[in-house]
């Protein structure tokens, strides 16, 4: 069997096709349509014409009502409160289709195909824009009352200025903060004083620059401390880090793991393996595909 995988961004939306043995066989990405969910649905059936599938699934970082999928708030999407995406994709591509909360799809993601194969409890950490998770525990998918099991970026860690979210201490964009400030306070760095990306500190700390550096390690400790309270929480067999921060494995991984180390509740913590995702941006395009087969299966 064949699925079609939709991942609905803030900034673009990816589609694929997804065999079940997990095989990608052909994949298409656009930037997101700002007009709303009618333009998108159009934009989903055109990219999928001429393609055979067996039911669609589709991920979205959205609030969604339990039995309907129903949309009812998305903080990063304009204009998609309260939208029967379901029903109309369902009408307009002739289909079953089923949609997943992004942090559900991309934990699912990493269990089937990705760094958490092979084990029965997984949690996983999407660290972006902003920050989310999911968990798969006794090998099932935690959704939780609300389907928000995993909201994580709403975490309180203690940062340098006090207690706030995780999300606002270590998402990119509060990374590429914590880098202007510094600049300009005075401190010297190759990096430019305004306009900074995430993935700018990053290059830059691999090249050496000493004020990057700093802002990196700070970060990880930040990370461990909210993987630390993962752990605490869930005692999964592995934590996976994704998103375009969490995959910066080379230059984060140690410090996670030290502070996770130290803040976790140690029996949980030991010997645990904190790894960054092999599926990068195709784990909720997988995670999607496989919800769909799942609860196509169930009856759901």
């Amino acid at each position: 069997m064949t699925w079609l995988a939709v991942d609905i961004g803030g900034t673009k939306v990816a589609l694929a096709l997804v065999t079940d043995g997990g095989q990608i066989i052909a994949k298409y990405q656009q930037p997101s349509d700002p007009t709303g969910a009618a333009s998108l649905v159009e934009d989903i059936a055109a990219l999928a014409a001429g393609h055979s599938f067996q039911a669609v699934g589709v991920c979205v970082p959205a609030v969604l009502e339990n039995d309907t999928d129903r949309i009812l708030w998305t903080p990063n999407l304009a204009g998609w409160q309260d939208v029967p995406l379901r029903d109309i994709l369902q009408e307009r591509l002739g289909c079953p289709v089923f949609i997943e909360y992004d942090g559900h799809a991309a934990v699912l993601g990493e269990w089937w195909q990705g760094a958490g194969k092979g084990y029965r409890s997984v949690a996983s950490v999407i660290i972006g824009t902003g920050i989310g998770g999911g968990f798969v525990m006794d090998g099932r998918l935690w959704r939780g009352r609300d389907r928000l099991a995993g909201a994580v970026g709403w975490f309180p860690v203690y940062g340098p200025d006090g207690l706030d979210h995780w999300e606002n201490l270590a998402s990119g964009p509060a990374i590429a903060r914590r880098a202007q400030r510094l600049i300009q306070s005075g401190q010297p760095s190759s990096l430019p004083p305004a306009g900074l990306t995430a993935r700018d500190v990053f290059d830059a700390a691999r090249q050496g620059d000493a004020l990057a550096a700093q802002v990196i390690v700070e970060t990880a400790a930040l990370i461990g401390q909210g993987v630390a309270s993962i752990i605490s929480l869930a005692n999964p067999e592995v934590v996976v880090l994704g998103g375009s921060v969490g995959q910066q494995g080379d230059l984060l991984l140690p410090a996670v793991q030290s502070a996770a180390r130290r803040w976790a509740q140690p029996i949980s913590g030991r010997d645990l393996p904190i790894v960054s995702s092999v599926l990068g941006e195709e784990a909720g395009l997988l995670g999607a595909a496989y919800a769909a087969s799942l609860r196509l299966q169930s009856g759901e």
